[in-house]
């Protein structure tokens, strides 16, 4: 369309607006989802030249309803079952219906956002055939590598929106949304929490700090059992620089949950999670260790603070110490560098130069 008829609206910058970036997170928000799609995001965003950042995605997710948990956030439904609920245009069509979502955006096919859904979400007034047809597609419940190989359907789709695996706002989960940007004075430029996967009963956590300065430290530690309930494991020196290249991290927290301190201890650090961790997992912990963040300076057993209501962590040491920490380590032969080995190839050391803190989706600073 754009080069038979110069049709602009096509264009991956005409589609990746601001609106469109802020309906993207707001899905992601009312889902729960992954955590990473806010580093994606910001990298997008940033990469498009859209003004988008991290402090739009805490606005959004102060505003934002939790509408959905799946796994790992609930033991009951799965995304097969989100699929049977009519999958992500039955949850843009909530969102929809609620006035939370841009209006001015489009897509490739549609010219807009209302036409869509109109067409696709399996609760608006007259879906598609094919939508209804499409959602009732089922897991075939066996291995198999080649496409369209089978034809399980599901009896019946899944509409209910007040008990069923997606919820309308007026029996949301929450009132505001499933990832949270917390802030404080170890991290002033945020840090990322999943409360949809978290048990109200650890929105507030107090204790002392266990540091690792990578994940092979921290698995290592879990599964020697020297982690004892109610720490603060900090595993730092893994964010973007530190890493480098910020490795996904879901080992620690699964081995804790293996552990049976999955809710009896919360795990921070500057690199990121996959999106099948759970619990009081913060990450994205910005600046980063290696940026001369203040994680950097964390000792063993110093008090850390975490607060999901009042969207809060914060390290419990007077300043003057943290001070005095702070120029020793300036001091120091190798400083804001891990106690660790490990191979980088030259490729991540290049980038590792250039590398921004996940408060900025990770990018390269190349100016």
């Amino acid at each position: 369309r754009y080069y038979d008829g110069d049709d602009d609206s096509v264009l991956p910058r005409a589609i990746a607006t601001r609106p469109a970036f802020a309906n993207a997170m707001r899905l992601d928000i009312a889902m729960g989802g992954s955590t990473n799609t806010i580093l994606h995001l910001l990298a997008a965003a940033h990469e498009a030249g859209v003004d988008f950042d991290q402090d739009d995605i805490d606005a959004l997710s102060r505003v934002t309803p939790c509408l959905v948990k799946v796994a790992p956030n609930s033991t009951d439904y799965y995304m097969e079952d989100v699929h049977r609920a009519g999958g992500i245009p039955a949850i843009l069509g909530e969102l929809n219906r609620a006035g939370l979502l841009n209006k001015n955006v489009h897509t490739v096919a549609y010219p807009s956002l209302d036409k869509w859904l109109a067409d696709w979400d399996i609760r608006a007034e007259s879906p598609l055939p094919e939508a209804i047809e499409l959602y009732h597609a089922a897991p075939g419940g066996k291995r198999t590598t080649e496409a369209f190989s089978q034809s399980a359907r599901w009896e019946s789709l899944d509409t209910d929106s007040a008990n069923g695996v997606i919820h309308d706002v007026e029996h949301s989960f929450t009132s505001d949304g499933g990832l949270v940007v917390l802030r404080g004075n170890i991290a002033p430029d945020g840090a990322i929490l999943k409360t949809a996967g978290v048990e109200e009963g650890l929105w507030e956590f107090s204790g002392p700090a266990r540091v690792l300065d990578s994940q092979e430290q921290a698995v290592s530690v879990i599964l020697n059992r020297e982690v004892q309930e109610g720490e603060v494991i900090v595993i730092r020196y893994e964010g973007p620089a530190g890493g480098p290249g910020m490795q996904e991290m879901l080992h620690p927290t699964s081995f804790l949950k293996g552990a049976g301190l999955g809710t009896k201890c919360a795990l921070i650090t500057d690199g990121r999670f996959s999106g099948g961790t759970s619990g009081l997992s913060i990450g994205h912990i910005s600046p980063e260790a290696a940026h001369g963040g203040l994680i950097g300076l964390v000792e063993n057993g110093d008090t850390i603070s975490i607060s999901v209501s009042n969207r809060e962590i914060r390290l419990d040491v007077d300043e003057e110490v943290i001070a005095e920490r702070r120029s020793m380590m300036e001091a120091s032969e190798r400083p804001w560098t891990p106690n660790r080995t490990r191979e980088v190839t030259k490729a991540l050391r290049a980038y590792a130069k250039m590398a921004t803190s996940a408060d900025k989706g990770a990018v390269r600073q190349v100016d």
